[in-house]
C-alpha cells in the first residue's frame, strides 16, 4: 500500500523544520514570501493533504464554524450566509450550515448537534432571543454570534438591523404618496417584525392615520404563506375590499401577496401599492419590480463572522460586541402617488 506523504516529508524535501511547514500551510506570519512559495510547491509535487484531525489536537481547534439560520430558502438569509462565507474562507475556516425553519425545537436539536461535532463557534439567526438554543450556548461557554436579532442580555454579542428605523421608513413612504388605508401584512412572534410594524405605526400618528382604519393580517413569513394568506383574504372579502397600499413584514411574503394579486386581476401599482422589507436578490427581478426597505445582509454576516473569528481566537475584547445597521429605501415600480 502506498504511504501517505507526512509534514516531515514535505519539510525534508524543503529543507525547513516541520513547524516552517506548517507556518506555511496556515498562511501565518513569521515566514518569508519566498519561504512559503517553495513549501507550498513542494507540498503541492508531494501530493501533500494536510490532516485536520492532528491540526485540531494540535491547536484544540476544529477550523469550522456552524451557521443556524432561520429558512434557507429565503434569499436573504443566503445573502447573510454569503458574507459569513466571504470572512470564514479568509481566515482558513469552513462554514457548516443548516437550516430551523422557524422551529424552537429543531433550532435547539440542531444547536446541539453542531457542539457535539466541535464547531469552535456558532453564528445564529434564533427565532426568539431567549430560546433554548441560546442558554445552552452560553451555560457550554460556546463562542457565539446573534444575526438578524438583539438580545438584553449585556453578555451576548448580536447584530442587527435598525427594524423600527426601517418600518417607519416604509410606512412613511406610502403615507407621502397620499395613501391612507393600508394592509400590514406581518407577524408578531418575532422581534424584528414587531419592531418593524412598531415603526409602521410611528409614521401613521405622525400623519394623523389612525392605526384602527388599517388592516392588520398575520401570521407570516415565507413566500407561499403570503400567497395563501392573499387568496383567503380576497376569496372572503373581495377585491373591493383592498386597501390603496400593502406593506409587508419581508419580500418573500411581498411576491407571495403579488402573485395572489395578480391572479386575480388586481394590478400593481395602478391599484393597489405593494412595498417590502428586505431587499432580497430577486426584488428587483420580479413582474414588477418591488419597492422595499434595504437590509445590508451581506454586511451582517460580514460582521457577525468576523466578530466570532476574533473571539475563537482570542483577539476580541472580553465585553460582547453589539452592532445596529441602517436600512434604507429602495424605490421601484410597485407602488405609486394617489393622484
Amino acid at each position: 500500500m502506498k504511504r501517505h506523504t507526512t509534514i516531515e516529508d514535505v519539510a525534508k524535501a524543503a529543507g525547513v523544520s516541520k513547524s516552517t511547514v506548517s507556518r506555511a500551510l496556515n498562511n501565518a506570519s513569521r515566514i518569508s514570501i519566498e519561504t512559503r512559495e517553495r513549501v507550498l510547491r513542494i507540498a503541492e509535487e508531494l501530493k501533500f493533504e494536510p490532516s485536520h484531525i492532528a491540526r485540531s489536537l494540535s491547536t484544540r481547534r476544529t477550523m469550522t464554524v456552524g451557521v443556524l439560520l432561520e429558512d434557507i430558502l429565503n434569499s436573504f438569509f443566503t445573502e447573510v450566509a454569503k458574507g459569513v462565507e466571504t470572512v470564514v474562507k479568509k481566515a482558513g475556516y469552513t462554514m457548516l450550515l443548516t437550516s430551523s425553519d422557524y422551529d424552537l425545537e429543531e433550532e435547539y436539536r440542531l444547536t446541539r448537534i453542531l457542539v457535539r461535532n466541535k464547531v469552535d463557534g456558532i453564528l445564529i439567526t434564533p427565532i426568539r432571543e431567549d430560546s433554548k438554543a441560546i442558554e445552552f450556548l452560553k451555560s457550554r461557554h460556546i463562542p457565539f454570534f446573534m444575526m438578524n436579532n438583539k438580545s438584553e442580555d449585556p453578555d451576548v454579542s448580536w447584530v442587527d438591523t435598525e427594524n423600527i428605523e426601517g418600518g417607519y421608513i416604509g410606512a412613511k413612504y406610502l403615507t407621502d404618496l397620499g395613501h391612507r388605508r393600508m394592509m400590514y401584512i406581518g407577524s408578531d412572534k418575532l422581534r424584528g417584525t414587531r419592531e418593524r410594524f412598531e415603526g409602521f405605526r410611528k409614521a401613521l400618528e405622525e400623519k394623523g392615520i389612525p392605526l384602527d382604519d388599517q388592516l392588520i393580517l398575520g401570521d407570516v413569513n415565507a413566500q407561499k404563506e403570503g400567497y395563501a394568506l392573499m387568496n383567503r383574504f380576497l376569496e372572503k372579502e373581495g377585491v373591493s375590499s383592498l386597501p390603496t397600499a400593502i406593506m409587508t413584514v419581508n419580500d418573500a411574503v411581498a411576491i407571495g401577496v403579488l402573485e395572489s394579486l395578480i391572479e386575480h386581476n388586481v394590478k400593481i401599482p395602478e391599484d393597489v401599492s405593494l412595498l417590502g422589507f428586505d431587499d432580497i436578490n430577486i426584488a428587483g427581478l420580479i413582474r414588477v419590480p418591488l419597492t422595499t426597505v434595504h437590509q445590508p445582509k451581506f454586511a451582517m454576516g460580514e460582521v457577525a463572522s468576523y466578530m466570532l473569528i476574533n473571539a475563537i481566537e482570542g483577539q476580541a475584547r472580553t465585553r460582547a460586541q453589539q452592532f445596529l445597521l441602517k436600512p434604507h429605501l429602495v424605490v421601484r415600480e410597485s407602488c405609486r402617488e394617489l393622484s
